[in-house]
């Protein structure tokens, strides 16, 4: 796997993967600051510096826009057969996104954009399967006390790849669920502490990362 990412979530996903289980499948870490590309000649604004090891999957977090036109060309010298590309803000969807999907597709490399990162549960593509078996869409083991309705221990089966249900899951431990409501509550505002997902009317992306762990949990009480 190798990282191209720049900004907050991209500084944050990066950093919880380079810690994780999947760290010796990192072949490399880039931050792409480019903030335009010509659109007659990408190429000739590819970074100097750029390493361009050998990979299977290029994960692609939080670049600018104008950066997108680079990405095809990046996967194509790295020899990449996937791109993930997650959408956790609708300001950094990349510009002539169906254009650089198709371009990617010419060249037989499979794409997937999920909105956002911890929305994604399966896919069909081995490489990005594989991702997913470690992160993704949260799920959790719990065990409680029936009686009182409290949760004694918990295990994350699978984190999402900022992190966020790790921290959360260590802070569960001697939580009430009696009241389900409250708890969910709790739940939320403990989510929107750690996210760095957009928040806005029009595409309230941290309220459904938030309402995903919130059901992954309510989902994993016996």
């Amino acid at each position: 796997m190798y990282i191209l990412y720049h900004g907050s979530f991209g500084e944050l996903v990066t950093e919880h993967l380079a810690m994780s289980e999947l760290a010796d499948r990192i072949v490399g870490l880039y931050d792409l600051k480019v903030t335009s590309v010509s659109l007659d000649e990408p190429e000739n604004d590819m970074p100097e510096d750029i390493p361009l090891p050998e990979c299977d999957l290029l994960l692609v977090l939080g670049i600018l826009p104008k950066a997108g036109d680079l990405v095809p060309i990046i996967a194509e010298r790295t020899g990449a057969k996937a791109v993930l590309w997650p959408v956790e803000d609708p300001n950094l969807i990349p510009e002539g996104k169906y254009s650089i999907e198709y371009e990617l597709k010419k060249k037989g490399i499979h794409v997937e954009f999920p909105e956002p990162l911890c929305l994604l549960d399966t896919s069909e593509n081995e490489h990005i399967q594989s991702f997913v078996e470690s992160f993704g869409k949260p799920k959790f083991e719990l065990r409680v006390n029936k009686k009182n309705k409290v949760i004694e221990a918990v295990k994350v089966i699978r984190d999402t790849p900022c992190g966020s249900a790790s921290k959360i899951a260590a802070k569960l431990v001697g939580m009430s669920y009696e009241d389900m409501k409250s708890f969910e509550e709790a739940v939320m505002q403990m989510h929107d502490n750690e996210c760095v997902a957009y928040m806005g009317p029009e595409r309230p992306i941290m309220q459904q990362a938030g309402r995903l762990l919130a059901d992954a949990i309510k989902e994993a009480i016996p």
